[in-house]
C-alpha cells in the first residue's frame, strides 16, 4: 500500500521521526551519489546543448527569413521553436536552478550571471520560484505557484464568480503568454490586481516580496526583461527581413506562431506536472525527511523518451527536480530509479502518468472541479462597497 504525508501524520510522533530520518538519509545519499558524478560529461552536455540551440535559431530563423512556401515557412518555424524551447526550459530555467555552478569552466552558465533568452526577470524567478516554490511546495498561502494569478486549486482558496471561467481564461489568454506574465507573478504586480478585484483580497494566495525594492524599480525590470524579447522577435528580425528584400510579415507571423508554441508547451508541461496532492503542512520544513515526503505528494511525472524529455526541459521528471532541484537534470532519468525503489521500500506514493496527454488530462480536471463554488456555499457576487482596494 502506498501511503501519502497526511496518511503518516496518524503515526506516533517517535516513529514519524523515525521515519523521516530514514527517508532523509535514503534521498540524501541518492543526491550525494549523483554529486560526486558530476564531471566533464555535464560541461559538455550544456555546452553542447547551448550549439544545438544557436544552430537551430541560424536555421530556423534563415528558413523563416527565405521561405517561399508552407513547407519551408514550417519547417523555420519548427527550428526557431526548438530554439526558444531549449534556451527557455533545458537550458534556463535549470541553469537558474543552480545546476551548473560548480563548474568553474563554464561562469557563463553559473546562475548569478547567466541572462535567460526569454521575457523573465532572473532575479525575481530566483525570489519567487527557488526561494518560495521551491520550499515552500503546496503549503498553502507560502507557495506562490500554488494558486498563481487568479487561479483557484484547493478548497481553501476562496471561490469568487471569476473562477467560473477560470479554465477558458487560462487556455486561451494566459498559456499563449505564459512566460510573459511570469514576471507579473514573480514582481508582485498580481497580488495587487487581486487586491482590488477580489472580496478577499489575496487571502488563499501566497504574495510575493521584495524589500528595498520600488513598485517603479520593479516595473523597469520587468519592461527590460519583457522588452528584449519583443524588439529581438517582433521588430529587430522582421525589419532586417525587410530591408533585405524579404516579407516583413512573413518573419513577424513565424516569430509569433513560435510565440504561441512555446508558451502552451512549457504552460502545459509545467501545470500538468503540479497540484497533485492535498496541501502540504508548513512544519514539513522542520525535518529534511519530513519536506522529501512533501515533495513526493506535491509532484507527479509523465513518461517520455530521453529525447523528448529534453524538449520537456526534463520536468516530466518532475518528482525528481522536486527533491533535487540543483542537480543537473539530465541525471534525472536515471535518479528516478533509485528514487522509486526508495517508494517502494517504504511503501510511499511515486506518482507518474503513462503520457502527456494523461498529465494533461488529469490537470485540466482538478482546474475544471475548483471553478465551482463549494456545494455548501452560496455565492454571492459583491457590490462596488464590499470590494478592497490597494
Amino acid at each position: 500500500m502506498k501511503h501519502s504525508v497526511a496518511e503518516h501524520s496518524a503515526q506516533s510522533e517517535a516513529d514519524r521521526k523515525a521515519l523521516y530520518d530514514q527517508i532523509e538519509a535514503e534521498f540524501e545519499a541518492i543526491k550525494q551519489r549523483y554529486r560526486n558524478k558530476l564531471g566533464p560529461k555535464d560541461v559538455a552536455y550544456i555546452k553542447r546543448l547551448r550549439r544545438a540551440s544557436r544552430l537551430s535559431e541560424l536555421l530556423g530563423r534563415g528558413l523563416l527569413w527565405v521561405s517561399k512556401d508552407p513547407l519551408t515557412f514550417g519547417l523555420g518555424v519548427f527550428f526557431t521553436w526548438v530554439h526558444r524551447n531549449l534556451e527557455s526550459i533545458e537550458i534556463g530555467h535549470n541553469v537558474l536552478h543552480g545546476q551548473y555552478d560548480s563548474f568553474p569552466e563554464i561562469p557563463q552558465f553559473h546562475s548569478r550571471n547567466f541572462k535567460w533568452k526569454a521575457p523573465v526577470d532572473e532575479e525575481g524567478w530566483r525570489r519567487e520560484h527557488n526561494g518560495l516554490h521551491h520550499v515552500h511546495t503546496n503549503v498553502f498561502e507560502k507557495d506562490p505557484d500554488l494558486n498563481h494569478g487568479i487561479l483557484r486549486m484547493n478548497d481553501q482558496t476562496p471561490w469568487n464568480p471569476m473562477h467560473r471561467w477560470q479554465v477558458a481564461i487560462y487556455l486561451f489568454f494566459a498559456y499563449p503568454i505564459v512566460l510573459y506574465g511570469f514576471n507579473q507573478q514573480n514582481l508582485g504586480f498580481r497580488q495587487a490586481y487581486r487586491e482590488r478585484k477580489f472580496p478577499q483580497g489575496n487571502k488563499g494566495f501566497a504574495p510575493v516580496h521584495h524589500p528595498g525594492e520600488t513598485e517603479q524599480s520593479l516595473r523597469l525590470r520587468h519592461r527590460m526583461a519583457v522588452g528584449r524579447v519583443l524588439f529581438k522577435e517582433y521588430l529587430l528580425f522582421p525589419l532586417l527581413a525587410l530591408v533585405t528584400g524579404y516579407s516583413f510579415f512573413k518573419v513577424l507571423l513565424g516569430n509569433a506562431l513560435v510565440d504561441g508554441l512555446n508558451n502552451y508547451w512549457i504552460s502545459l508541461t509545467i501545470q500538468a506536472t503540479h497540484f497533485t496532492a492535498p496541501l502540504q503542512p508548513e512544519e514539513a520544513l522542520q525535518h529534511k525527511g519530513h519536506w522529501y515526503l512533501s515533495q513526493l505528494d506535491s509532484s507527479v511525472n509523465f513518461k517520455g523518451s530521453r529525447l523528448m524529455s529534453i524538449f520537456w526541459g526534463h520536468l516530466n521528471y518532475q518528482v525528481e527536480h522536486h527533491l533535487f532541484p540543483d542537480v543537473p537534470s539530465r541525471h534525472y532519468p536515471d535518479m528516478a530509479v533509485e528514487v522509486q525503489d526508495v517508494c517502494r521500500r517504504y511503501g510511499l506514493n511515486y506518482q507518474c502518468n503513462p503520457t502527456w496527454f494523461h498529465a494533461i488530462r488529469n490537470y485540466l480536471k482538478v482546474m475544471w472541479k475548483y471553478s465551482f463554488p463549494p456545494k455548501d456555499v452560496t455565492p454571492t457576487t459583491p457590490d462596488a462597497g464590499e470590494a478592497r482596494h490597494a
